[in-house]
Order: structure tokens, then C-alpha cells, then sequence
């Protein structure tokens, strides 16, 4: 049997944080999730004494919103994506501590997240041009052998 040498490119494909959350705030088991988190909002007809009964309190607001707890997790999310700009890198390629340290010090990148052996996430300051890190961040790592 011939042994066969593949030799593959590197590649990182990006994808926005922003798109990766409602990605998964529109799947079906989320979906579910928070339908049975959500309180019971009366609408119905046979509802109509408990509305009254809404209507008539001294307090009430103009409208009624439910309080939702959401998980820590998804508001540290949220608090994430308005302070930086968020973004995914997903690889053909093993992240290393060496291309971890690169990412690290990469100007511009003030968050850093190694997900999985593929994935990484980072957030990019306010100040710097998501554009700019990411070519520099290319040109460094998918051309490091």
C-alpha cells in the first residue's frame, strides 16, 4: 500500500459572535427552554377576570413585562459582545501554545478564549479594526509552519 503525504493549508474561517448566540437562541431545545421559563401571560377570554384584576392595582405600569433570569453565562454573553468586538476562529489545525501566545499578544485582541482544539474566540477593543487584527493574525499563524 502507498503511504500517501497530505499536506493541508491552514485555514481559520471567522465567524461574528453575535450570529454564533442567535444561532443558538433559535434552536428548537432553547426555544423550548425558555417557553417553560417564560411566566404565563393571561390572554385568553376565560383570562379576562385575572387581566381586570391586573388592570385594577395602583401601581401598575403602562405596561406589564415579565422578569426574566437569565443564565450567568448568557449575560456575561451579552455583556461580552457590547464591550468588544466578538469573534470565533475556527481552524483546520491544532491550536498550539505557541499560536495560543500569538493570539495573545496580538495588538488588539483584549479577549482571549481558547474553546476547543479548532476554536477559539476573541474579542477585539473598541479601538482597533477587526479587519486589521485578523489579517495580521493570518498572515502570522497560516504562514508559521
Amino acid at each position: 500500500m502507498r503511504e500517501q503525504t497530505m499536506s493541508k493549508k491552514r485555514k481559520i474561517g471567522w465567524q461574528k459572535y453575535e450570529d454564533a448566540v442567535e444561532e443558538q437562541l433559535s434552536s428548537p431545545l432553547i426555544q423550548l427552554a425558555i417557553s417553560h421559563a417564560l411566566p404565563e401571560v393571561p390572554t385568553e377570554e376565560a383570562d379576562s377576570e385575572k387581566i381586570s384584576s391586573f388592570e385594577d392595582k395602583d401601581d401598575q405600569q403602562a405596561m406589564f413585562h415579565p422578569i426574566i433570569a437569565l443564565p450567568e453565562e448568557m449575560t456575561h454573553d451579552f455583556a461580552m459582545a457590547a464591550s468588544f468586538d466578538c469573534w470565533f476562529g475556527h481552524t483546520n489545525f491544532n491550536i498550539t501554545p505557541i499560536i495560543k501566545d500569538i493570539l495573545d499578544k496580538a495588538e488588539g485582541v483584549e479577549v482571549l478564549k481558547i474553546c476547543s482544539r479548532y476554536r477559539f474566540f476573541i474579542g477585539v477593543g473598541r479601538m482597533f479594526d477587526f479587519k486589521h487584527v485578523r489579517k495580521e493574525l493570518e498572515k502570522i499563524i497560516l504562514n508559521n509552519d
